[in-house]
């Protein structure tokens, strides 16, 4: 496969991780901006602004490159990915159950993208530290 190809995903530089930690506490912040600037906020944009600045935080620690970038770790990024796809399905299979014992019905409006992206990046970024977690375990 080319370097140049559409199918290469350049990794970030371990400095984003920092900025990656803004995006959890940031939301949180803003809502209680907005909570205090103006009072008529749905709780489901609450929740729509919270799943989307968490989704992105997951994403820039998720594309960010380690010190040490070698094929082990290489390896468990794309089993993380494929793992986090695997309990994204399974999650969401949790929920709708949920959501149909709970409302009689499968679909809400807490399915929204901003979940889907949220839930998926959170579940690869556990993927992949857990492997990390296992590997230096296994080292010791």
């Amino acid at each position: 496969m080319k370097e140049k190809s559409i199918l290469t995903v350049p990794l970030l530089s371990p400095g984003w991780k920092k900025v990656a930690f803004v995006f959890f506490p940031l939301p949180v912040l803003l809502v209680i901006g907005m909570a205090v600037v103006r009072m008529d906020i749905d709780p489901d944009d609450v929740a729509q602004i919270i799943y989307g600045f968490w989704a992105i935080g997951f994403a820039l620690l998720n594309l960010s490159r380690e010190k040490y970038e070698d094929e082990m770790i290489k390896s468990f990024r794309l089993q993380a990915f494929q793992t986090g796809s695997y309990w994204l399905i399974w999650g969401l299979g949790a929920l709708m159950l949920i959501n149909y014992v709970r409302f009689d019905t499968i679909t809400s409006e807490i399915f929204t993208a901003y979940l889907v992206v949220f839930l998926l990046n959170a579940y690869i970024y556990a993927a992949f530290q857990y492997q990390k977690y296992v590997a230096t375990k296994d080292d010791n």
